[in-house]
């Protein structure tokens, strides 16, 4: 009986505090310094998804032609890295966008001007050209991502999304760290 009762107990204890290792707007260890953007504030729901899942179809399409296009091996491996994240992110995105509160319209497959545009330059890039190339677009966008999702786990509204956005952010984060470092100037440092 004790033992029950004790496992009861421990179960208790512990769900708080996972859910205080995983709040949205503690989420991250970089500042707005460290990434070069500040957070976006006060973004509705839908405008927080449109803007999310235009980084993550950019960074899908980029990640595809960089699997395939760059000359460096640590690119490619890099790029598909990117390429899973920011599928599994567009699909938790697009799972968070119905409930019982509220149903937000998906948004479209299709890139804004600006992203497509980007891809563009990189399908044009001559090879050598490339990594950098891709590398250098990869880091904007995820710069402005991390605004984008930063802001919505620090202020969103919707917990759904504040929580998708809080798990972005670690992960771009890691990903902005890890472009930097492939980079001439990161290569340079090692």
């Amino acid at each position: 009986m004790k033992i029950v009762i004790s496992a009861a107990l421990l179960s208790l204890v512990s769900v708080p505090a996972f859910a205080q290792a995983v709040a949205p707007s503690t989420s991250g260890t970089m500042t707005s310094a460290d990434v070069g953007v500040e957070p976006i504030a006060s973004q509705s729901g839908p405008n927080y998804v449109l803007a999310a899942s235009d980084a993550n179809v950019y960074q899908i399409k980029a990640a595809q032609l960089a699997a395939t296009r760059a000359q460096r091996d640590d690119v490619k491996s890099y790029a598909k890295r990117v390429l899973a994240e920011a599928q599994s992110s567009q699909k938790a995105l697009m799972a968070a966008l119905k409930n019982d509160q509220r149903t937000i319209k998906a948004p479209s497959s299709a890139l804004s001007a600006d992203r497509a545009a980007l891809v563009k330059l990189l399908q044009k890039a001559p090879k050598s050209a490339f990594d950098n190339l891709y590398l250098t677009q990869s880091a904007k966008v995820q710069q402005a991502a991390w605004a984008i999702h930063k802001g919505y786990a620090q202020d969103g509204t919707d917990p759904a999304l504040q929580q998708i956005a809080g798990t972005a952010v670690p992960v771009l984060e890691n990903e902005l760290t890890t472009g930097k470092s492939l980079t001439p100037s990161g290569l340079a440092g090692r």
